[in-house]
């Protein structure tokens, strides 16, 4: 339930009422955009607790929807850090902006509408970069890692994070059912560009729900 990016699971546009989380507009997206806020808190957790921020870093969430993993990486980072969050839906950059105008006034964070292949930053800006269930919209995932891991710092890390549904009590909530085989492609697709893995974490998110997640170094 975050949205981000572009594309359903064939890599093509979003198209239907599906897309709604993936491009959110309107007024249905208005209310997809207040769903992913009330119901993300744990995912957000799950992606920061594993990436772990330090005071003073510059980190990027791709795929921010709502704003609110901004909102929480920047008590993270602390007043002297700085976070982005980027989105390539309209109303999702300007629902996140809206959420931490203040930070933004003060320069420690930015709201873009963009999307994870072609991020507006220079080389090695970041120190961390988190997406969280937004991988799945990503049109073309392999030039969003390369992309990525332009714009982290050497040693910079990225955690993705995806809802997966519980296998004691499954459920398909927001696509959780496909959680599992989603992290595992991100997972795939990383060890294949020479990202060095160097955790994967899967916590629960409720009764019926998990937060899976891998975290990479970026290539050398």
């Amino acid at each position: 339930m975050r949205a981000s990016m572009t594309a359903g699971e064939s890599g093509e546009r979003c198209k239907g009422l599906a897309c709604i989380w993936g491009n959110p507009s309107g007024f249905l997206g208005g209310a997809a955009l207040t769903a992913m806020a009330l119901k993300n808190a744990g995912q957000n957790k799950a992606a920061l607790d594993l990436l772990a921020p330090r005071a003073g870093d510059s980190v990027i969430e791709l795929g921010c929807g709502p704003g609110m993993g901004v909102r929480t990486a920047l008590k993270r980072v602390g007043r002297e850090g700085f976070v982005a969050g980027v989105d390539q839906s309209a109303t999702a950059a300007h629902y996140a902006a809206h959420v931490v105008h203040g930070a933004c006034l003060e320069g420690r964070a930015a709201i873009m509408r963009a999307e994870v292949a072609d991020l507006p930053f220079r080389d090695s800006m970041f120190d961390r970069a988190f997406a969280v269930n937004s991988f799945q919209f990503w049109a073309d995932p392999a030039r969003a890692l390369r992309e990525i891991a332009r714009v982290l710092a050497p040693g910079g890390r990225l955690v993705v994070t995806q809802r997966a549904a519980s296998l004691d009590n499954p459920t398909n909530f927001a696509g959780a059912a496909r959680g599992m085989e989603r992290i595992s492609q991100a997972t795939a697709l990383l060890k294949a560009q020479g990202w060095r893995i160097v955790d994967e974490r899967c916590v629960a998110d409720g009764s019926r729900l998990l937060a899976v997640s891998v975290l990479a170094e970026r290539p050398v």
